[in-house]
C-alpha cells in the first residue's frame, strides 16, 4: 500500500476541515431561511382550533399540528409502514393504549424519522410536503438497504434506420369552464339544480372492516346538513349548521371547524355534487387519463381554504366519476378518494346511486354507500341541526 508524505496528509486534513465547516455554515443558512419561510407560512394559514399538544400528552415533534389531523396522521403512519398502532404504542394493563408512554424504541425512532422528513421538506422542497414516510417505506416497516440481485439490465434500442414517423399532434384539452358546464348539463342543468332547496337521502352502507348498516343524509340549502350512519358498532352523527358543526360518536361530541367543517359539508350530495363550481376559487385542466377503461378529464381545483382536490370527469358523458382531496400535513400529503357510480335521475336531476369512500386507514380503507331513496324539496325537522347531547 502506498503512503502519502506527512506534509500532504496534513494539507488534506486541513482542506477537509475547511470543507466541512463550509458545509455546516451553508446548512445553517438554509435552515435559517427555511425557518423564516415556515414562520411566514404558519402566519398565512394558521391552524383552526386546538393544536395536538394542547389536547394530548408528551407531544414532542408534531407540535403546532391541528388537533383534528392527529388521528389521520397516525393512520397514515400505520399504512406507510404496514403496521398497527401497537408497533409504536404500548397497551396498559387495563387493555387501553397508553399513547403518551415512551417505552418502545420504535416510537423513539419514529420521532427521529419524522424530524428527518420535516427537515427534508423544509430545506430541499421549500416547505412543500413532497415526501413522507410512504416515500421510502411503501408499506414495509423496514426499508430495504440494497437492490435485489441480479439487477435487471436495461438495453439501449438500436438507432432507427430511415426517416422517423411524424408524431401525431396531441388533441387540445377542453377548458375548465367547458368541462364544468358539460357536467352541470349532464346532471340536469342549472335551472333544475337551482330548484332543489332540501334533500333527504337514505340507503345502506358496507365497510371493508365487515360492518354493515344504514345511513341517512338530510340537507337544507344553503348551510344545514345532517348525516347519520348506524352499523353493528354503533351510530355516528355529523351535523353542519354553519358557521358551526359537530360529530357525535361512541367517544362523545366533538365540535368541527375550519377544513373539518368544510370537508363534512362537501361530503353531502346537495352541497358537494350539485353546485360544484361554487366550491373552488381556482381550476386548472391537468390531463386526460383513464378510470376503468373510460377516458376522463382531470381538473386540479383549489378551495377557498387552500385545500386542493383533483376532479375526474367522464370525457363522453361529462359526469363526475372521482374526487381526490389532498390534506396537507406536517408529515406529508394525506389523500382521500370518493368514487361515484350508477348515476340515476331523480326529479330531472342525476345523482350517483353508489358512492365509495377510500381513506388511508388500515382498519377500514373503504366504505361504500348504496342509495335507496332520494327525496327533494321535502320538509326537514330543524331540530336535526342542533348540537347533539
Amino acid at each position: 500500500m502506498r503512503c502519502f508524505p506527512t506534509k500532504n496528509r496534513s494539507l488534506r486534513i486541513l482542506e477537509s476541515t475547511v470543507t466541512i465547516l463550509a458545509v455546516v455554515a451553508a446548512l445553517a443558512l438554509i435552515l435559517k431561511r427555511s425557518d423564516a419561510r415556515a414562520s411566514t407560512n404558519e402566519k398565512a394559514v394558521a391552524p383552526s382550533g386546538p393544536t395536538v399538544e394542547q389536547g394530548n400528552k408528551n407531544i414532542k415533534v408534531l407540535t403546532g399540528m391541528p388537533e383534528y389531523q392527529l388521528i389521520p396522521t397516525m393512520k397514515f403512519f400505520t399504512v406507510s409502514l404496514g403496521v398497527s398502532c401497537t408497533y409504536c404504542h404500548v397497551m396498559s394493563k387495563d387493555g387501553k393504549m397508553d399513547t403518551a408512554a415512551d417505552d418502545k424504541e420504535t416510537k423513539r425512532i419514529a420521532r427521529g424519522m419524522i424530524k428527518m422528513v420535516l427537515e427534508a421538506n423544509a430545506t430541499t422542497f421549500h416547505n412543500e410536503p413532497q415526501i413522507s414516510c410512504y416515500t421510502c417505506h411503501r408499506g414495509q416497516a423496514v426499508v430495504p438497504k440494497f437492490s435485489n440481485f441480479p439487477v435487471a439490465l436495461k438495453t439501449m434500442s438500436p438507432p432507427a434506420a430511415g426517416p422517423q414517423p411524424t408524431a401525431t399532434a396531441t388533441p387540445a384539452l377542453p377548458t375548465a369552464d367547458e368541462i364544468l358546464s358539460k357536467y352541470a348539463a349532464a346532471i340536469g342543468g342549472q335551472a333544475a339544480i337551482a330548484r332543489i332547496k332540501s334533500a333527504v337521502i337514505t340507503g345502506t352502507v358496507e365497510n371493508a372492516s365487515g360492518s354493515t348498516g344504514t345511513f341517512e343524509a338530510d340537507q337544507v340549502a344553503p348551510d344545514k346538513g345532517y348525516d347519520s350512519v348506524t352499523t353493528q358498532r354503533g351510530t355516528r352523527v355529523r351535523i353542519v349548521n354553519e358557521p358551526r358543526g359537530w360529530e357525535k360518536n361512541a367517544y362523545g361530541v366533538n365540535e368541527l371547524s375550519g377544513q373539518q367543517l368544510e370537508d363534512l359539508k362537501l361530503s353531502l350530495a346537495l352541497f358537494g355534487n350539485l353546485n360544484l363550481r361554487e366550491q373552488f376559487s381556482k381550476f386548472e385542466v391537468a390531463a386526460k387519463e383513464k378510470i376503468n377503461n373510460r377516458d376522463v378529464y382531470v381538473l386540479n381545483a383549489t378551495r377557498a381554504d387552500q385545500k386542493r382536490e383533483h376532479l375526474y370527469f367522464d370525457s363522453e358523458s361529462g359526469l363526475l366519476l372521482r374526487r381526490v382531496a389532498d390534506t396537507s400535513t406536517m408529515i406529508g400529503i394525506i389523500p382521500e378518494q370518493i368514487d361515484f357510480e350508477d348515476y340515476r335521475a331523480v326529479d330531472d336531476v342525476k345523482l350517483p346511486g353508489t358512492v365509495r369512500f377510500a381513506a388511508v386507514d388500515t382498519q377500514n380503507p373503504t366504505s361504500t354507500r348504496k342509495i335507496d331513496k332520494v327525496e327533494f324539496n321535502v320538509p326537514v325537522d330543524d331540530s336535526l341541526f342542533t348540537k347533539p347531547n
